[in-house]
């Protein structure tokens, strides 16, 4: 679980720790503080996992170099690293990628593109963005899947979950051993008050993903069906 976000001190530097102590003993993997990452085994495999955000004592994705050694020397000891990002303009008209730095309320909140390819760059193998309140594109970058945002799931009254704010889906993705991205599923849900979120059968969340990544990275090897799968194009499989 990621405690990287503009959230993570509304009760203060106390609360952060708090939240960390409590999912530790749960046993749920987290990060966010800064310098505090999840290292854990699945089937003989190492698996990292780093949270960054542009908010005060987190892993900062501001400053790209000292993230980028961060990744790299993580990945020295891990066969798969994780990358969260909370990142990005927030609200209804921020499903596009801007290929630039980022503001909300005069806050910068970063250069995603950037950002996520300097990661791959330095040995991340999946990137999961979140932030925007609203699903963006995907992109695979050298074999890595970036998910530039997945948007809402299960949010608390105050939070907008009207239109695209309430869509909410679910990435489920298979890497190869070294890492590398081999299939998905965006599985749609969309929140409803005051029930929270449940799946939506007419995929929409998909949907809108699959048109974001056609229109922000279409020169990338996915190919996203109309229910949500996720594979590279057989053409760029056999290169």
């Amino acid at each position: 679980m990621s405690l990287a976000n503009n959230h993570t001190r509304d009760f203060g530097d106390e609360g952060r720790l708090s939240s960390m102590t409590v999912l530790t003993q749960a046993g749920i993997h987290n990060s966010g503080l800064e310098g505090h990452f999840a290292s854990w085994q699945v089937k003989g495999k190492q698996i990292g996992m780093i949270a960054f955000a542009p908010f005060r004592g987190a892993n900062n994705p501001l400053d790209i170099k000292t993230a980028q050694e961060t990744v790299r020397a993580f990945k020295a000891e891990h066969d798969v690293v994780l990358v969260s990002m909370h990142m990005g303009a927030e609200g209804e008209q921020a499903t596009r990628v801007t290929f630039a730095e980022e503001y909300f309320h005069g806050e910068n909140r970063g250069d995603v593109v950037l950002f996520s390819r300097s990661m791959v760059e330095a040995g991340a193998d999946l990137i999961l963005g979140h932030g925007p309140h609203v699903p963006r594109a995907l992109e695979l970058y050298q074999g890595r899947l970036i998910a530039y945002s997945l948007g809402n799931f299960c949010t608390y009254y105050g939070i907008n979950v009207r239109g695209k704010n309430g869509l909410a889906p679910i990435l489920n993705v298979t890497l190869y051993d070294d890492g590398e991205f081999k299939s998905g599923q965006i599985i749609s849900a969309r929140q409803m008050r005051p029930n929270g979120p449940i799946l939506d059968p007419s995929h929409a969340a998909a949907r809108l993903m699959a048109d974001l990544t056609r229109m922000d990275f279409p020169e990338t090897p996915l190919e996203i069906s109309t229910t949500g799968l996720i594979s590279v194009k057989a053409s760029a499989a056999q290169e």
